[in-house]
């Protein structure tokens, strides 16, 4: 039960602070507040998921926060792809402001589904 509990802190966790970040930059623009509501949701839920399939299949933690980085940036790719109305801002700021998304979602999903 208790990784049922650790999966869904993370999924409203990360749900909400995306939400936040993203509604407050000028980096992805979204035009309705649905689609960032459901963009992030989605985030939330598929980095969980990645956390937790990842915790089950390797102990090294390096390892796992490198591959949590490149799925949650895979995830935001195809959320941008695939909902009407989400677009990337074209500015050399914005690698940087992906990064620093991908890394927070990392770390708050490492320190949330802990490995026991």
């Amino acid at each position: 039960m208790k990784i049922l509990y650790d999966f869904l802190t993370a999924f409203v966790t990360i749900g909400v602070i995306a939400f936040l970040i993203i509604y407050n930059t000028a980096f992805l623009t979204v035009v309705t507040l649905g689609g960032t509501v459901l963009g992030c949701a989605l985030l939330g839920l598929c980095s969980a998921v990645l956390t937790v399939v990842l915790q089950k299949l390797t102990d090294n933690r390096l390892l796992r926060c490198g591959a949590d980085m490149a799925g949650c940036s895979f995830i935001i790719v195809q959320i941008i792809n695939c909902l009407p109305g989400w677009t990337m801002r074209p500015d050399t700021l914005t690698p940087l402001f992906l990064l620093v998304l991908c890394s927070a979602v990392t770390l708050l999903n490492e320190y949330i589904i802990e490995r026991k």
